[in-house]
């Protein structure tokens, strides 16, 4: 199994933010799920390190509007590799059993959240 940490923007603005910066919004979860499967996410980010992630970095510092960044770790076997398909059937897999969710960073323009699943 390969590992790898895919950083995904949702739909949405201000109504995505965490309140007191760490707990999330009613739905908050579903509605990423639901977004996902859609595939109204954009992947920013497919990487198989943990190492700070300079496209993410770069795309922050375009941002028009405040926007939410879901980090997922996938374990994807060899022949497999990240795709929407793909993130579809993972991110469903894991959003159903969330143990705890994490905001990792938040400024005004952005916050960058996972789940321990």
């Amino acid at each position: 199994m390969k590992h790898y940490f895919v950083v995904l923007e949702l739909p949405g603005g201000e109504e995505l933010k965490f309140t007191d910066g760490k707990c999330s919004p009613k739905h908050f979860w579903e509605d990423a799920t639901n977004a996902v499967s859609l595939g109204n996410t954009s992947i920013i980010s497919s990487r198989e390190d943990t190492g700070v992630c300079e496209e993410f970095w770069k795309y922050v510092g375009t941002l028009k509007k405040f926007t939410t960044f879901v980090l997922v770790h996938l374990h994807l076997c060899p022949n497999e590799f990240v795709s929407q398909s793909e993130l579809n059937k993972k991110f469903t897999g894991i959003s159903s059993y969330i143990q705890e969710e994490t905001v990792i960073d938040a400024a005004y323009n952005f916050q960058l959240v996972t789940i321990d699943a």
